[in-house]
């Protein structure tokens, strides 16, 4: 193993930029906006929560977490709330029952989803269909519009991955790099790689965080669908 000075081990790491002043004042995340509330504490699920612009989210599964990740970053999602919504149902028997969906997603061409989180393998014994099917025809449309079970095969490994990355790029409030890159945006011509819109940009992996916050936005279309990494290939999105 090669040994370093202490001099060497001191010297300021000029890839890393130095951190951005906190205020003196921390704002704790607002409360979760789900109509349910369960304890963290569980020995037959992993359970949690994470805070998503400002909002505490609470998940009861891993699976629950993953599909809130994953829908939130579609384009077409406008906000997603877990545990919502709550409903009044009359079961095949006439027994008035009540069912708490895992999400309520606000899509931007204005349709509610309420959807259920299974593992396709328990779909059918867990009969949510036969469940979903009667709430359909007594909920209201001011509450949802449609119902989705929504399972492990709707999305990939790399769905999740570039799901988890923009969550994680999002809290970095960096808008001169956002400029620069939406600037070399505007300017291309075609395709082009990831890699080689960091390099033009010149801001390293800040670069890389930037294109990862374009693409979030909308400002950058992947061509196939894959992981966010230096080896995917890009377009600007067209103009609407």
């Amino acid at each position: 193993m090669k040994k370093i000075t202490k001099q060497q081990y001191l010297k300021p790491n000029t890839a890393v930029r130095a951190p951005t002043p906190s205020g003196e004042v921390w704002t704790p995340p607002q409360p979760s906006k789900g109509e349910r509330t369960f304890k963290l504490t569980s020995k037959g699920s992993v359970r949690g929560f994470v805070v998503i612009d400002g909002v505490r989210v609470n998940f009861e599964s891993r699976a629950e977490y993953k599909a809130f990740l994953v829908i939130r970053a579609r384009l077409d999602t406008l906000r997603v709330v877990e545990q919502s919504p709550r409903v009044e149902y009359v079961d095949a028997d006439g027994r008035l029952r009540t069912h708490i969906f895992d999400l309520k997603v606000f899509r931007r061409d204005g349709l509610v989803v309420a959807v259920d989180v299974k593992p396709f393998a328990k779909v059918k014994s867990s009969r949510i269909l036969e469940t979903h099917s009667l709430i359909a025809g007594q909920i209201s449309p001011k509450i949802a519009n449609r119902l989705l079970v929504f399972t492990e095969r709707m999305y990939t490994p790399s769905d999740f991955y570039n799901a988890e990355l923009m969550l994680g790029v999002a809290r970095q409030h960096c808008p001169e790099d956002d400029e620069a890159i939406l600037k070399l945006v505007a300017r291309m011509k075609g395709p082009m790689k990831v890699g080689d819109l960091v390099a033009k940009s010149r801001l390293k992996g800040y670069g890389f965080n930037a294109i990862v916050r374009a693409i979030a936005a909308g400002r950058l279309v992947m061509t196939e669908r894959r992981r966010i990494d230096y080896a995917a290939v890009v377009v600007p999105a067209p103009l609407h």
